[in-house]
């Protein structure tokens, strides 16, 4: 009766642990996109303060992160850094494309003319034709 009863502990404590551990792996993923979200938002006012309306054509990942490596929080910074970016010049504004390193997934894209994240696509991969972007381009319709 007794190793039942130890057995049946240790199979209860063996699914709550790993439950309890789900869930925190599940909030740090969410906790880290959340700053990835805020750093490409942030990093964008500062991009547009480099170049104002006029984005070069220059503009690529690399020259991106030399730009707001000192004007954005080392947090922010360091989100940006950790995932494959791919910048787009689409002359007076950009698209930021984020992904995940390991899976190389489209996990974020951003038009850089609008206030917030237009495609968190990392939390919603259903609402968005990774395959289309351009059906999310607002700035376009902006700048008609």
């Amino acid at each position: 009766m007794t190793n039942r009863l130890t057995s049946l502990f240790a199979g209860l404590l063996l699914v709550v642990c790993t439950s309890t551990a789900c869930a925190s792996h599940s909030e740090l993923i969410r906790r880290q996109y959340g700053i990835l979200e805020s750093a490409v938002t942030f990093s964008a006012e500062k991009i547009v303060g480099e170049f104002g309306d006029t984005i070069p054509d220059t503009l690529d990942n690399t020259v991106f992160l030399e730009i707001v490596r000192d004007k954005i929080p080392a947090d922010y910074y360091e989100a940006l850094r950790t995932h494959g970016l791919e910048v787009i010049p689409m002359k007076t504004y950009y698209l930021l494309k984020a992904y995940n390193r390991k899976s190389n997934k489209l996990i974020l894209f951003d038009y850089s003319c609008t206030p917030g994240v237009d495609g968190p696509v990392l939390l919603s991969p259903q609402e968005y034709d990774t395959e289309h972007l351009e059906k999310y381009d607002k700035c376009r319709q902006y700048m008609e």
